[in-house]
């Protein structure tokens, strides 16, 4: 990875994005993260250029990073952790998430009218 130029004329413009890694984005941030690389050589730009390239709508705000692999998320942890947390309302990184995938003990959904619900669907 070369760096060929400081970080503060590195950094993109996000001033106009409206996304989470936007406004989560600093210009230290960017400095300590712009060097690392995961091992499969997926690094903080390739992270950063799906927001840098949509800057969203106004009203509307969407994530704006991807993870390109697993140990994305241990690299730019110090990214990706406020995302998480802002994103989806105080999910802190020692928070665990409750699984219970035994079908049987799902409750609802047995008092819907077919004639009004065809189907539905659940997404985080």
């Amino acid at each position: 990875l070369k760096l060929r130029f400081p970080a503060e004329d590195e950094i993109p413009d996000l001033s106009a994005h409206n996304k989470h890694m936007a406004k989560m984005m600093t210009p230290e941030l960017y400095a300590e993260l712009r060097a690392k690389s995961t091992p499969s050589g997926f690094t903080l730009d390739d992270v950063i250029q799906t927001g840098v390239d949509n800057p969203g709508h106004p009203y509307i705000m969407t994530v704006g990073c991807v993870a390109g692999d697993e140990e994305s998320y241990d690299v730019f942890k110090d990214l990706f952790d406020p995302i998480i947390e802002d994103r989806h309302g105080g999910y802190k990184p020692s928070d665990a998430h409750k699984s219970d995938l035994n079908p049987d003990i799902l409750q609802g959904g047995d008092d819907l009218d077919p004639s009004f619900v065809l189907s539905s669907r659940v997404r985080t």
